[in-house]
């Protein structure tokens, strides 16, 4: 069976979903994240003409309310004069509107006033009159039987989604689990009336419960906590829940420490001997497959295997990174028909059973197959790793040549320009022995300057950090 295993004995509460004997997926919660679904009233603080409103929800950065009329519909009136939909809100307004992304770096949370209310079968769509059936459900006789569900449920002024769960349920279980979220609303809606902005008025949870929730309703799992209390809150909220009690720690014993190492490199290598190479910027994740090692009995056979290891991989990757937005993978150029198509669909079948939305947009004229997946919260690096202080995230940091030019040019302007004619020049050695040269060149700078330069070499990891001093040398010889 798959295991959900929780580590509830540090600062932050940390959640490793197994499937397979393999990691697939890591949430932490550290207590501080805007989740996505939770409810606020917030105030508006200022409306661009750009149909952009931003929120005060009370936290650090303002929250970004997109005013499309299409699906903003509450916050639009049809004026009959001017024949158009004009914007019923304004700055300093109190308003209920739901996260539906979360703070990721300098981007505050994304926020909607279209209100939804997820159950076990259903998703409410409130003040939304729409019929949706969710996209994983193909048979279409399946589809039209729960429309006609949906339709005979729905409540006043609400819209619909019939999830994938709802396959194959008794009309009164699916009609129950609608009335619920719909007395929900109703109690998330009076709450707002009387609250003072800005305040949370819904929460959906810790991101740990959510997701085990998600997980859950899909498929078995035993589920392993290391705390006492923890053990007792989730048993009765989930079954298969047991209580780990051993003295290692519960992710060195279920080998997920390396795992998650492991998810932090570059290099991901495959069973063949293949490998690929994973590179993550703000807006796009670039995805390499390379044959690497791998020498199968001819070349067709040999790209199929590592395209095919790779495309299992990638799928992997993708949820245990939690990679969002545009995904580009570069698979080793096929020349056949069939086998992209074979390719593809493997992908296409793979990608389905991610819990959260990926779109396969397909094949780019190069050859490079194009994928969005939703973003939810923070992918895994920016969760565990911090910017590096030497190079401020860039992965590159000046080489010392750079940076004793650099420290020339600066020495020669204060011996140009300034009334001192000594200094001290403070840094590692590998900097100190490229400012002096090969042949002393720095001698020619004291010489033109009539200067003199001492050097004083300290221990630093950082490459790119030196100190000058200046002097005037007849006080300091006086």
């Amino acid at each position: 069976m798959n295991k959900i295993i929780i580590d509830s004995i540090s600062n932050q509460k940390r959640m490793a979903v197994v499937e397979k004997d393999l990691l697939s997926e890591i949430v932490i919660d550290s207590g501080e994240e805007i989740l996505a679904g939770s409810i606020y009233i917030g105030k508006i603080m200022r409306i661009l003409p750009s149909k952009f409103a931003f929120i005060n929800l009370g936290y650090d950065k303002n929250a970004f309310l997109y005013l499309n009329d299409k699906r903003e519909k509450g916050l639009y009136k049809y004026n009959e004069n001017k024949k158009k939909y004009e914007l019923t809100i304004k700055q300093g307004q109190d308003i209920i509107v739901q996260v539906i992304r979360e703070q990721v770096d300098e981007k505050g949370a994304a926020v909607t006033s279209q209100i939804s209310l997820s159950g076990k079968y259903a998703v409410l769509l409130c003040g939304d009159n729409s019929i949706n059936i969710s996209k994983k459900i193909d048979d279409e006789h399946e589809r039209k039987k729960l429309y006609n569900i949906a339709q005979d449920c729905l409540p006043e002024n609400c819209g619909l989604i019939m999830r994938t769960n709802s396959l194959e349920i008794e009309k009164d279980e699916i009609a129950e689990d609608i009335k619920k979220l719909y007395e929900k609303y109703k109690i998330i809606v009076k709450k707002g009336q009387f609250i003072k902005a800005p305040t949370q008025i819904y929460n959906v949870g810790s991101v740990i419960e959510k997701t085990i929730s998600d997980l859950t309703l899909k498929d078995k799992y035993e589920i392993i906590i290391n705390n006492i209390n923890e053990y007792e809150y989730f048993s009765q909220k989930f079954e298969n829940v047991k209580l780990y009690n051993d003295k290692i720690p519960i992710f060195e014993y279920y080998f997920i420490e390396k795992q998650i190492e492991k998810a932090l490199h570059e290099r991901i290598w495959l069973k063949s001997g293949g490998f690929i190479i994973i590179n993550q910027t703000e807006a796009l994740n670039v995805i390499d497959v390379n044959t690497g090692k791998h020498i199968g009995k001819n070349h067709r056979q040999t790209v199929i295997k590592t395209n095919e290891e790779a495309a299992y991989e990638i799928v992997r990757q993708i949820r245990l990174r939690n990679l969002s937005g545009m995904i580009i993978i570069d698979f080793i150029d096929m020349k056949f028909e069939e086998d992209r198509i074979y390719i593809e669909e493997i992908l296409s079948d793979l990608i389905k059973k991610d819990r959260i939305s990926i779109t396969k947009v397909g094949m780019t004229e190069l050859g490079l197959m194009q994928l969005t997946r939703k973003k939810i919260n923070k992918p895994l690096n920016k969760q565990l790793m911090c910017k590096c202080p030497c190079c401020n995230g860039q992965g590159y940091i000046y080489n010392e040549y750079y940076i004793a030019d650099k420290i020339t040019s600066q020495i020669c302007s204060i011996f140009a320009q300034t009334i001192y004619n000594e200094i001290i020049l403070s840094s590692n050695k590998r900097v100190i022995n490229a400012f002096k040269g090969e042949n002393e060149q720095y001698k020619e700078i004291e010489k033109k300057y009539n200067a003199k330069i001492k050097f004083n070499v300290i221990i630093t990891q950082r490459l790119d950090y030196y100190e000058i001093e200046k002097r005037r040398r007849d006080y300091a010889e006086k």
